[in-house]
């Protein structure tokens, strides 16, 4: 496997969407290549740090509007149904 195969298998990996096989060879060419490890190390961490980020993100002000406005048809709709 060359750099250009692996890279483009990379995403698949951390997103663990890659087949055992391709999770293997991609291991084996990291192995392998420095340059490509290194490429794997970082964006691997951006996904954990992306991960982390989005379960502990706050609503917005936004979404509670949303919520309350939804409720509310909701509401509407069960009043016109009784």
């Amino acid at each position: 496997m060359n750099c250009q195969e692996a890279l483009s298998l990379l995403y698949d990996i951390i997103d663990k969407e890659a087949s055992e096989i391709d999770v293997a060879q991609v291991q084996e060419h990291l192995n392998r290549c420095r340059d490509c490890a290194g490429i794997y190390k970082i964006e691997e961490s951006i996904s954990r740090l992306i991960q982390e980020k989005l379960k502990h993100k706050e609503p917005t002000p936004c979404f509670d509007v949303l919520k309350s406005n939804v409720l509310q048809q909701l509401d509407d709709i069960d009043a016109e149904n009784c």
